[in-house]
This record gives C-alpha cells, sequence and structure tokens, in this order.
C-alpha cells in the first residue's frame, strides 16, 4: 500500500479491522485519506491499540503524531458486547463493556483532539439499541445510551475548537459481532430479530450502508450534535 500524501487528511478509525469499522476505512481511502486502524488486531502500520488501556491509546496517538502529523477525523467504533438482563450480566462483563464502549470514546477522544489542529470531526458509533432498549442486552443498552448523550456534550464543548461531533445509531448489521450477540441471546428475542420485528426495512444492513452514514457525518460541514439512526426504520416504533 502506499504512503499517504503528508498533505492529504487523516482518519483514525477504531475498530477498523473488521465489520462497519473496516466499510468505513475503505470508503475513507477512497476519498484520499490516510487511514489509520486502532484495533486490538494490528492492521497496517498503526500498533495493535487496547482502547481498555490509556497507555495504549496514548502510545497510538503518538505514532500517528509522528507518522502524521495530524487527525481530521476520528471514528469511534470499537466496541464489546454481552448478553443478558440487569440480573444476568457479572460485574466483570458490565464493567468490561462499558470500559470500552463509553470510556474507550473518552480515551481516544482526549488523545486525538489535540492533533486536530485545524478543526476537524468526531463520529461515535452508537446503536439504534441505545435510542429504544432491547431484550437481553442490559450493559450495552446502557452503553450505547451512553455514547449518544455523550455526542451531544462532546458537541457542546468541542465546538469552540471547531471540531464537529456527531452519531450513528446501527440498527442490526451483518457483522462478526452482531452475529455473536445474537448467538448469545435467549431464543424468543432472537427470533424477534430474525423475523425484524419493528423493522421497516425487512433485512440485515451491509456494514457498508453504515459506513455511508458514518462518512457523510464525518465530512458535512455543517453537521454537529447530531444523532442519526440507520437502522432500517426500527426506532419509529
Amino acid at each position: 500500500m502506499p504512503t499517504p500524501d503528508p498533505a492529504s487528511p487523516v482518519a483514525v478509525v477504531t475498530g477498523g479491522a473488521s465489520g462497519i469499522g473496516a466499510a468505513t476505512a475503505d470508503r475513507f481511502r477512497a476519498l484520499g485519506y490516510g487511514v489509520v486502524i486502532a484495533d486490538l488486531t494490528r492492521v497496517g502500520e498503526a500498533p495493535a491499540t487496547d482502547l481498555t488501556s490509556t497507555e495504549s491509546v496514548d502510545a497510538l496517538a503518538r505514532w500517528v503524531t509522528a507518522k502524521h502529523g495530524r487527525c481530521d477525523v476520528l471514528v469511534n467504533g470499537a466496541a464489546a458486547v454481552v448478553a443478558g438482563d440487569i440480573l444476568a450480566v457479572n460485574e466483570s462483563d458490565w464493567t468490561r463493556v462499558l470500559d470500552m464502549n463509553v470510556t474507550g470514546i473518552w480515551r481516544t477522544a482526549r488523545a486525538f483532539i489535540p492533533l486536530m489542529i485545524d478543526g476537524g470531526s468526531v463520529v461515535n458509533i452508537a446503536s439504534a439499541a441505545g435510542l429504544r432498549a432491547i431484550a437481553d442486552m442490559s450493559a450495552y443498552v446502557a452503553s450505547k445510551s451512553a455514547v449518544v448523550g455523550l455526542t451531544a456534550s462532546m458537541a457542546i464543548d468541542l465546538a469552540p475548537r471547531n471540531i464537529r461531533v456527531n452519531c450513528v445509531c446501527p440498527g442490526l448489521v451483518d457483522t462478526p459481532m452482531a452475529r455473536r450477540a445474537q448467538e448469545l441471546r435467549r431464543d424468543e428475542t432472537r427470533s424477534a430479530v430474525q423475523n425484524f420485528d419493528n423493522y421497516l426495512i425487512k433485512r440485515t444492513a451491509e456494514p457498508d450502508e453504515i459506513a455511508e452514514a458514518v462518512v457523510f457525518l464525518g465530512t458535512n460541514r455543517y453537521l454537529t450534535g447530531s444523532t442519526l439512526a440507520v437502522d432500517g426504520g426500527r426506532t419509529l416504533h
């Protein structure tokens, strides 16, 4: 892969090794961005990154500074999931999901916002489950609801720095994480999803359909503080 032009804009995508993150990285590359993928699985030259570790995230930011000297778009796509209602989820799993899905965004924002020297954009990937709760996913729902609120707060706080912050809430998407989550749910709640109950568009989304929305929010210069549900109409009713 050719070395990105130092003058080109740079997008940092967490969770970019697969699923929505990988599709998002491909779309930014097609637009001429230098793309850095932050993932536990090393992709390209960037070091493998553990988003639950401040030291690891800061190390990645130092690497991006040395390699590119800038960050124009930060996509917070990495996530963890565990199935179970409030009584079924143990404290360790609860803490792990909240640490990755919410605190992980806080860590990456603190590390990469200083690299947005001429302004920039942050896109947080939450979930339709953060807008309309689903069964057997208490920790995940709590974390994604928090991401929606965090996005609004970040948009307000970062506006004076000319940094825009938006949020995408996908519905059911054909990704490895989504498939694992469905396998862990009870039969009755799994079948409701498989039958696309409450979906107006009766199918699973492809990762690229979500990535298209991520890139739109990341590049539109007059959007900030917005939450966009790309969920086949699930949150309407």
